[in-house]
Order: structure tokens, then C-alpha cells, then sequence
């Protein structure tokens, strides 16, 4: 499975410190560009003005330096843990809606149109921007579900896909044309979504 670390640097010369920012901004601006299927090494050292050396010490295969650039641009989820359903799921929304109206992240999709084609990226991208949010969704409702804030029977697996996919139509450029937009459902989102998984304890 490809990298997305650069690698350990050998003895010799100092690295350039600033390179490694450089290199990453460059390959997301190359994916902006051209794609996965027209990404090139020569383009993203010249954006960067580093030889093709300094980026093959840090990420010696193309796979690990686009799966470097494609992690920079998606939010990691962090369980909330307030001890609360409510207040979980909210700030859940808004990390995930603030990530999705982030200009980088619609470089991300347009790269998912394209990773399908390519299943050496496709599997570590699936598991850190689709995956990992994902399992920290189930975990705030598995542990409602341990306080009783859940009625019995609920899927939270189809619960934590509804509750993201949800989010991300809510984002889409159709969504906005149509006056929706994630922030200003949030209120009426939750307050239903809730409704439908709460176990009417308390």
C-alpha cells in the first residue's frame, strides 16, 4: 500500500525545510489542473522548483506523492465525546460541512471520478476521506446507544452513511442554484434526523 509520509532523509545535505509544503501545494495544484490520469513528476517539480531528485527522497513512487497531495485535502474527523447525541452530531455537521464547502475539497471529488481507474489509490483514498469519517459517526451513536439516547433496532451503519450523504447533497453546486445549502438546513436536518434515531428516553 502506497505512502503518504514522505520518507526518512539519508545523510547530506540539509533538507530544504520549506520543500515538503512547496511539493504538496504543487501537486494539488497539478491535480487541479490535469487529473490523476495527466499528472506528471516534471509538472509538479517545476510548480514546486525542486529537481525531480528532492521529490523522489521524499516520495520515491508517483502513487505516494498523490495520495500525499489528495490527503491534504480532506478534514480528519474527531469523535466529540460531549456525552451527548445532540451536541455529537452537530459539531460532526459542521466539520463535515465546513470541509466540503472548502474549494480544495472539490479538487478531492473531481479526483474520485477518476480513482475508480486507478485501485492503488483508490483503497488508501476510500479508507482515509470515506472510511475514517465514516467510523467516527458510528462511534458518537455507539456510544448513544450505550447511554440509551438511541431506540432500539437502529442500523448505525446506515444511520452514519445517511447522515454524511445527506450533508454532501446538501453541498452540491445543484443544491446551492436550488437556494439549499448545508448551514442553512442544519437546524431542521438534525432536528429530524434525530427525531427518527432517538429513543424518546428523558
Amino acid at each position: 500500500m502506497a505512502s503518504t509520509s514522505p520518507v526518512t532523509a539519508k545523510p547530506g545535505r540539509p533538507r530544504d525545510p520549506g520543500a515538503d509544503e512547496r511539493i504538496l501545494r504543487a501537486v494539488v495544484d497539478e491535480l487541479a489542473e490535469t487529473g490523476i490520469a495527466g499528472f506528471r513528476i516534471n509538472s509538479v517539480a517545476a510548480r514546486a522548483k525542486v529537481a525531480k531528485r528532492t521529490l523522489y527522497s521524499r516520495w520515491p513512487e508517483r502513487d505516494d506523492l498523490i495520495l500525499a497531495g489528495l490527503s491534504t485535502l480532506s478534514g480528519q474527523l474527531h469523535p466529540p465525546r460531549t456525552g451527548s447525541l445532540d451536541e455529537d452530531m452537530r459539531l460532526l455537521y459542521d466539520a463535515i460541512a465546513e470541509t466540503l464547502d472548502s474549494p480544495r475539497w472539490l479538487i478531492a471529488a473531481r479526483c474520485t471520478f477518476e480513482l475508480p481507474d486507478h485501485p492503488e489509490l483508490y483503497a488508501p483514498f476510500q479508507r482515509d476521506c470515506v472510511d475514517q469519517p465514516l467510523a467516527v459517526i458510528e462511534d458518537a451513536l455507539f456510544d448513544a446507544q450505550k447511554r440509551g439516547e438511541l431506540r432500539p433496532g437502529v442500523d448505525r451503519s446506515v444511520a452514519a452513511e445517511t447522515f454524511a450523504a445527506s450533508i454532501a447533497n446538501f453541498s452540491t453546486h445543484i443544491a446551492r442554484a436550488r437556494g439549499v445549502s448545508a448551514p442553512g438546513v442544519r437546524d431542521r436536518f438534525l432536528d429530524q434526523f434525530l427525531h427518527g434515531l432517538g429513543s424518546g428516553a428523558g
